[in-house]
C-alpha cells in the first residue's frame, strides 16, 4: 500500500520542529492535500497543535510502547491521507535514556522506511551549520535523511550557504525559515504552551504557512514523501482487522475533556471504542454534575493546577464525582486526573485548593520534575489487571498518598518505585498509560463498566425500597405547594416534610420525585433503620448538592448512617425551598 510520508527531525529540542511541522501541515492542506499528523514519542502537547491546525486527531507512534509490527499497524490504521507528516522527538538519534537509539526518531523512521527532513536552527551560526549537518548525515547508515531546512536564517545567508551544504554533505537543502515572531510559542514546564492559550493561532499559522510556501520547496517535500516505499500488504491488512474489532454491547464512559484535563492518546480512546465504549465528554471545570447514565469514568492528565480555583469552586461536580466513585462506578485516573481525586491540590503559587477528596492526601508542587521518562507498570495484587502495561511519567507534583498497589520500573536502569491506587474497579496514579502496549487493559476496564451497567437495575431497585413512613406534621406540604417552588411532588398526594428540630437533626426533609428520579441514580446511598428513615445526602441537605459553601463536613459512619458534623446551615422550610428551586434550575 502506498502511504506518502515524511519525518520532520532535528539535532535536538528547541530547533523548531513543531513550528515547522504545523506550518508545513497547513501549507499542504492549503494545496488541497489530505494530511495525517503523527508524533514520535509520548508527548501530548504537540499532537494538540496538530489537531488544532488540521481539525483531526493526531496520533502518537512510540517504539517503547509498542513493537515494530504494532507501530506499523498503528500508522496504517485508518490512514487514508494523501500525505503523512510525522514530527520527531528531541534529537534525531536520541532514544531511551538518551544514550540508546531505541524509540528515537531515527528508529521510527527506519521502521516506517520514511524519508527524513532535518530542521537545523541556524540562529547565531554561519558555516558551522555545515559541520553539524555533515555529522548527522555521516551517522545516517540507512540514508534516510533526504533534505535539510535552515531555521531562523536570513535569505542572503541562505543563498550563500545552500550550494556549500549540498556539495559537502550530499543532501538537498529544501529552503529556509526566517524568524517568525508571531509564532514565538512560550514553553511551560511540561513543554509548549497549549494551542488554545495562544491568541489567533490559526491566523498566525496561516501567515507562517504562506511564508514557508515562499521560502521552502514544498513540492519537493511532497515528492520526497511520495518516494517512500510501499508498506507490506500484511501490515495494512492487520491494521484493518484491528480497526474493525469484534462487536460488544455498548457502555457509556464519561471522559473529562477541558483545559484542565486534555492529555489523551488518540489510540487509547480508539481502543476503548473498539471494545464497546461510547465516550461522553464532560468538563470538571464548568459542568455541574457527571453526565447521566454513565457506566465508567476516565480522568486524564493535563493542567488541573492552572484551574485549581475553578475546580475547587465547582463543589457540585466534586461531590458528583466522589459519590459516583464511592458508589462503585469504575474509574481510571492518570496524572492530572489522579491529582484531582486528592483532598487538596497545591497550585504553583503555593495555595492549597480542595479537590474531589476520593484519595486521602494532598498533591504538592515541586520546582523540578519529580519523575520523568518511560516505565513499565505492574499491579502487585492483580485486583484490577494482572499483566504489565507500559507508561511514562512527567510531572512537577508529588503526592502524600502516591499509592502502593503497583511497581513501576524504568527501562535500561531498572530503577523501580511503588505507585498507584488500584482495586477491583479502579486504577489511579501518576503514570500515563498507553493501552495499545497491552490492549487487554482497555478491554478489562470496559468489561468492568459493562458489569456495572448490568448491575444498575438491581442497584436502583435496592436503593428505592420503601422507607419508614414519616409521621404527619403541621409542616406537611401539598403537591400544589411543591409546584409553587418549581419541583414536582412524589406520586402520592403529599410531599412530607419534617424540618430538622436543630442543626444536628437527622430527620428526613422533603421526599420529592425529583430526588427519587434524578439524584438517587447518581447517589445510591439510601439506608434504612428500624426507628428512623435515613435518606441520601441530597434529601438530607440540599446544600450539599447546590454548590454553596457549607461549614459542615458530610460523611458516613461505619454503620452506614450519614451524619453532618458542625453543620452551620439553618434547617428551615423556606431555605430548602429556595435551594431546591436553584438545584432544579441548575439541572435543566
Amino acid at each position: 500500500m502506498s502511504l506518502p510520508r515524511i519525518v520532520i527531525a532535528a539535532p535536538g529540542s528547541g530547533s523548531g520542529k513543531t513550528l515547522f511541522s504545523i506550518s508545513l501541515m497547513k501549507a499542504l492542506s492549503v494545496r488541497g492535500k489530505k494530511v495525517a499528523a503523527f508524533k514520535c514519542g509520548p508527548d501530548y502537547i504537540d499532537p494538540l497543535f496538530h489537531k488544532k491546525i488540521l481539525g483531526v486527531p493526531s496520533k502518537n507512534l512510540d517504539l517503547f510502547f509498542t513493537d515494530e509490527d504494532t507501530t506499523r499497524q498503528l500508522f496504517c490504521d485508518g490512514n487514508g491521507s494523501d500525505i503523512s507528516v510525522i514530527e520527531g522527538v528531541m534529537g534525531l538519534y536520541d532514544g531511551i535514556a538518551g544514550f540508546t537509539e531505541k524509540a528515537s526518531t531515527y528508529h521510527l523512521a527506519s521502521v516506517l522506511e520514511s524519508p527524513v527532513i532535518l530542521v537545523v536552527n541556524a540562529r547565531g551560526a554561519g558555516r558551522s551549520v555545515i559541520a553539524q549537518i555533515k555529522g548527522f548525515v555521516v551517522m545516517d547508515k540507512k540514508h534516510l535523511i533526504k533534505g535539510v531546512i535552515l531555521n531562523n536564517m536570513t535569505e542572503s545567508l541562505y543563498s550563500s550557504l545552500k550550494p556549500d551544504i549540498e556539495a559537502e554533505c550530499d543532501v538537498t537543502v529544501l529552503g529556509f525559515v526566517p524568524t517568525m515572531r508571531e509564532l514565538n510559542v512560550e514553553s511551560r514546564y511540561l513543554g509548549l504552551t497549549l494551542p488554545d492559550e495562544i491568541n489567533d493561532i490559526q491566523l498566525s499559522v496561516e501567515k507562517a504557512a504562506a511564508v514557508l510556501s515562499e521560502s521552502v520547496d514544498v513540492d519537493k517535500i511532497i515528492e520526497m514523501a511520495e518516494s517512500a516505499p510501499d508498506l507490506p500488504d500484511s501490515v495494512v491488512a492487520n491494521s484493518e482487522d484491528s480497526a474493525s474489532g469484534p462487536s460488544f454491547a455498548p457502555v457509556r464512559i464519561a471522559v473529562a475533556q477541558d483545559g484542565a484535563f486534555c492529555f489523551y492518546y488518540d489510540d487509547n480512546l480508539k481502543l476503548l471504542r473498539r471494545f464497546g465504549a461510547e465516550l461522553v465528554p464532560f468538563s470538571p471545570v464548568t459542568d455541574e454534575v457527571l453526565p447521566p447514565d454513565i457506566d465508567g469514568l476516565l480522568l486524564g492528565g493535563g493542567y488541573p493546577e492552572l484551574y485549581a480555583e475553578k475546580l475547587e469552586q465547582n463543589v457540585s461536580m466534586r461531590n458528583s464525582i466522589k459519590s459516583a466513585i464511592v458508589g462503585g462506578l469504575p474509574s481510571l485516573a492518570e496524572c492530572g486526573g489522579f491529582m484531582y481525586l486528592h483532598e487538596r491540590l497545591q497550585s504553583a503559587d503555593g495555595v492549597f485548593h480542595s479537590m474531589a477528596g476520593v484519595i486521602k492526601g494532598d498533591c504538592t508542587y515541586s520546582e523540578k520534575s519529580v519523575r520523568f521518562g518511560y516505565c513499565t507498570v505492574s499491579e502487585d495484587s492483580g485486583a484490577f489487571f494482572s499483566e504489565e502495561i507500559k507508561a511514562h511519567e512527567f510531572h512537577y507534583f508529588e503526592s502524600t498518598s502516591c499509592g502502593e498497589s503497583c511497581t513501576a520500573e524504568k527501562p535500561v536502569t531498572g530503577r523501580s518505585w511503588k505507585c498507584c491506587h488500584t482495586g477491583e474497579n479502579h486504577w489511579w496514579g501518576f503514570p500515563h498509560l498507553y493501552y495499545a502496549s497491552n490492549p487487554s487493559f482497555a478491554e478489562r476496564f470496559v468489561e468492568l463498566c459493562r458489569a456495572y451497567k448490568n448491575s444498575r437495575p438491581a442497584q436502583q431497585a435496592a436503593h428505592t425500597t420503601q422507607r419508614t413512613p414519616v409521621d404527619e406534621t403541621p409542616e406537611t406540604r401539598t403537591a400544589p405547594e411543591c409546584a409553587s417552588v418549581g419541583i414536582e411532588a412524589r406520586g402520592d398526594s403529599t410531599a412530607r416534610a419534617a424540618p430538622g428540630r436543630d442543626s444536628a437533626s437527622k430527620s428526613p426533609t422533603k421526599n420529592y420525585k425529583f430526588f427519587q428520579n434524578r439524584a438517587c441514580e447518581m447517589f445510591p446511598c439510601h439506608k434504612t433503620d428500624d426507628s428512623e428513615n435515613f435518606n441520601c445526602l441530597f434529601c438530607f441537605c440540599p446544600l450539599y448538592f447546590s454548590g454553596e459553601k457549607c461549614g459542615g463536613n458530610f460523611h458516613y459512619t461505619e454503620k452506614g448512617r450519614k451524619s453532618c458534623i458542625d453543620c452551620t446551615f439553618p434547617h428551615k422550610k423556606e431555605n430548602y425551598d429556595a435551594l431546591m428551586a436553584k438545584i432544579r434550575a441548575l439541572l435543566k
